[in-house]
């Protein structure tokens, strides 16, 4: 029986991809701060796969939030995030792992792309206002570019898109824009608020993947694929930030109207990922959860566990998506 290993397996998509490994018959650990491993230091880290021996290391752990979250923490987001690359590369050399699966943003991606498609990955500057997530990120395959160099050291990159599901953040500052959404326009409902600020112009494009097939992507992907250039794993279509609120208003039956505040930042314009490299490589393998039924099963998550998100202490905009 294969031996994986999930660094940030507690976590939003971690837990998910944890689950479709056992399902389909692995031996599958969860790694994180909360089971008392810390990826950031390389040692206890590095005692910790040693003493579990896996064959795979899933990379699932980062520092994240949304544009707003980036602003208000760019360093400890900047810092955790090589601290985070840095140590696991190389304990995992060390350990004698096989095979390294990391997750990537699409984030790494040129700012001004209106598709992202592999070729592109290095054809120009992030948007400035992912910059200090995306760079660590983008300096992790380099780094696993070395090792595979110099000692034939075998990982996989995975680039996906803004996720979004049950147990996903719904903090307004940490979350990404359709988490963000889903809590003030609930929230707004169940107070009876005739108002809901949405950061930027409501124009930008996102592409949204449900947590769930995104973790059936990744041990598909971990199965099948052995090269380490990046490639993409979504949906290859997005809507703009409008459209994303006018669908949660729907269902929410919410009558509100939406401030856009122009001041704060849209992002980057476009974000969506050509998945053609991905259907190809996956046999047509194609996330199964169209986006209004996954607003609708996080809607039904967060209305039954809602008492448990903690309350806004004050009114917060809305942090748009990466």
């Amino acid at each position: 029986m294969m031996k994986v290993v999930v660094l940030g397996g507690s976590g939003f998509l971690g837990a998910n991809v944890m689950e479709v490994f056992r399902r389909r018959g692995y031996h599958v650990d969860a790694c994180s701060r909360r089971t008392g491993v810390d990826a950031r230091q390389e040692q206890p880290l590095l005692a910790y796969l040693r003493r579990t021996n896996p064959d795979i290391l899933v990379h699932c752990a980062a520092h994240v939030g949304g544009i707003a979250y980036n602003a208000k923490c760019p360093v400890a987001i900047f810092e955790d995030n090589l601290l985070l690359g840095y140590s696991i590369l190389r304990a995992a050399r060390r350990a004698g792992i096989k095979k390294l699966v990391n997750i990537m943003p699409n984030c790494t991606y040129p700012g001004e792309m209106d598709l992202y498609t592999e070729s592109g990955w290095w054809d120009g500057p992030m948007h400035p206002t992912v910059l200090t997530y995306g760079m660590p990120r983008k300096a992790l395959w380099v780094h696993a570019w070395a090792c595979r160099q110099e000692s034939g050291f075998e990982s996989i990159h995975l680039v996906l898109p803004n996720l979004y599901g049950p147990k996903d953040h719904f903090d307004v500052v940490r979350s990404h824009a359709l988490g963000a959404l889903i809590r003030k326009i609930v929230d707004a409902k169940q107070a009876g608020i005739e108002e809901v600020e949405i950061w930027g112009t409501g124009r930008a494009i996102r592409e949204w993947m449900y947590v769930e097939d995104a973790a059936e992507g990744i041990v598909l992907a971990t199965e099948r694929c052995n090269d380490m250039e990046i490639m993409n794993l979504g949906c290859g279509k997005g809507c703009s930030i409008e459209e994303l609120a006018e669908m949660i208003r729907e269902r929410a039956d919410w009558r509100g109207r939406f401030i856009f505040n122009t001041t704060k930042p849209d992002g980057a314009p476009v974000k969506i990922l050509d998945v053609k490299k991905m259907n190809a490589a996956l046999g047509g393998w194609w996330p199964q959860t169209g986006l209004r039924e996954g607003i609708a099963k996080t809607m039904e998550w967060y209305l039954r566990h809602r008492e448990a998100v903690p309350s806004l202490e004050s009114p917060v905009p809305v942090g748009m998506a990466r």
